[in-house]
């Protein structure tokens, strides 16, 4: 067992100015305030990007204000609420596409028999394994669905299946992505064309997305992701990705840009000013910070409002 003992709030303040965490002493109040609030852990997640141990092994911040780490902190939350809210434009429209092209070539129920509309190359016992349990997964969907045309069974087949059109919209982003993967190149290649990209860029910027998504839904830090896996950078911003050596960035700034970029097929008036001044308070004109968040230079995060045509003043 440890000996944790829980500190007062003056006293979690304390340890971070410790720590080093700058402070001045007219915004006591505040910053008591913002630790009772926000939390002494989550305020020290925000602040790892600025951290170092010393010789002693502790944990030590630099370089940072309590100020600007409450701006991280809620211009984070700031992001990840207009990330998601374009996510679920993106994901909506992939859905009602995808529906559209299997409802379209295999009928109403077609899209049950995954031979049909898979990609060959992938084996039989594969395919029929994916099959199986799509199927049951569905059928568990269906019966928590609250949609009415479902719940008053209106659409559904013999075996209660519905029509593809209102199976669409029992799926989650991920399950929809793992359809993507094993459809036909054919089939995926249309898919893609909807969105002006390849098939291989669409499943690396899906896979990208739907990691974000989870990380907005679950409140977690997302300015300072690192993608495990690189996603291919848009063709359109890769002279604004911090490339580390030969390598691009694997931080926000990607995935940024990849939303912008898919959002333009879903919505070309769609206005991208809350991304850009959010990213703008977090920067405040420092190249190391736009750096870290994968930016190669400070002004990067507005090639966004340069292509396409939003107006945010710097």
């Amino acid at each position: 067992m440890g000996n944790a003992e829980q500190l007062s709030i003056p006293d979690q303040l304390d340890r971070l100015k410790e720590r080093g965490l700058i402070t001045k002493p007219s915004d006591k109040d505040r910053d008591l305030h913002s630790v009772e609030v926000i939390g002494y852990y989550k305020l020290k997640e925000f602040a790892y990007p600025f951290s170092s141990l010393d010789e002693n092994g502790v944990l030590r911040y630099s370089n940072i204000t309590f100020s600007e780490l409450i701006t991280r902190y809620y211009q984070d939350k700031n992001l990840r609420i207009y990330l998601l809210h374009m996510i679920e434009d993106i994901e909506v429209t992939l859905n009602n596409r995808l529906s559209y092209l299997l409802g379209e070539k295999y009928g109403a129920y077609g899209y049950l028999r995954f031979s049909s509309w898979c990609n060959r190359n992938i084996s039989k016992f594969k395919i029929e394994e994916k099959q199986y349990y799509f199927k049951r997964d569905l059928l568990k969907k269906i019966k928590r669905s609250n949609l009415k045309d479902i719940q008053e069974k209106h659409n559904l087949n013999s075996d209660g299946f519905p029509t593809v059109w209102l199976m669409i919209d029992a799926l989650t982003f991920g399950d929809t992505i793992n359809l993507l993967k094993i459809m036909s190149k054919n089939n995926l290649k249309v898919i893609a064309k909807e969105f002006n990209c390849t098939s291989s860029e669409l499943l690396s910027w899906l896979g990208c997305l739907n990691l974000v998504r989870n990380i907005c839904c679950h409140n977690s830090d997302l300015l300072d992701i690192k993608f495990k896996t690189k996603p291919k950078v848009p063709k359109a911003f890769e002279d604004d990705i911090y490339k580390r050596g030969e390598l691009s960035s694997n931080s926000i700034a990607v995935a940024i840009f990849i939303a912008v970029f898919l959002m333009k097929s879903v919505n070309h008036k769609y206005k991208f000013g809350n991304i850009i001044k959010s990213i703008r308070r977090i920067v405040d004109h420092n190249l190391q910070r736009s750096n870290s968040l994968g930016f190669k230079y400070v002004d990067s995060i507005y090639v966004i409002g340069k292509k396409y045509h939003t107006a945010v003043q710097k």
